[in-house]
This record gives C-alpha cells, structure tokens and sequence, in this order.
C-alpha cells in the first residue's frame, strides 16, 4: 500500500535518508532532502511542528558542514525562538 508523499511514515523515512547521507558526508544531498521534506512538512503540519522544528536542526548540521555558517546560524536562532514558543522556554 503506498502511503502518499505527505504521510507522517514517507516524510519520517526520507528525513532518514537525509541523515544517512549527512553521516556518509553527502551534505549537499541531505541539505535538497531535508528542503523537501520541510516544505512538505510546513504546508501539512506548519512551521512550528516539533516534526518541521526537528527536520529543520537537522538541515542546520548539514549546512554548517558545507561551512554555510551564516544561514545555519539564522536558521539555529530562528529554531530555538521557535522551540521556546512550542515547547515552553523550561523545556
């Protein structure tokens, strides 16, 4: 049965992949994946979903390997702004 490319399961399984190319060292494989599955995830969850917010650290690591340092910095302010609104700033 195929599960559709906005199911919870195909979204989960091909941020997987984004992290297995980043450990291989394939960052700008996993940086395209990980765009993917965010804009997926921010049009069927939102922005603020812990899964778009998790997705979206992810994305940071990859960028700071390919030295994007500037936008991974911006992105990691924009995410701990966005956790501390979601999850609450005791989290």
């Amino acid at each position: 049965r195929v599960l559709g490319a906005e199911h919870v399961e195909t979204l989960t399984t091909t941020m997987d992949i984004g992290s297995t190319l980043q450990s291989q060292a394939k960052y700008q494989e996993s940086e395209a994946l990980y765009r993917e599955v965010i804009g997926v995830q921010q049009r069927v969850f939102g922005a603020e979903h812990p899964f778009t917010i998790h997705t979206s650290c992810n994305l940071c690591g990859a960028l700071y390997e390919q030295k994007k340092y500037g936008e991974a910095e911006t992105r990691c302010r924009e995410l701990l702004a966005a956790f501390r609104r979601v999850l609450g700033a005791e989290h």
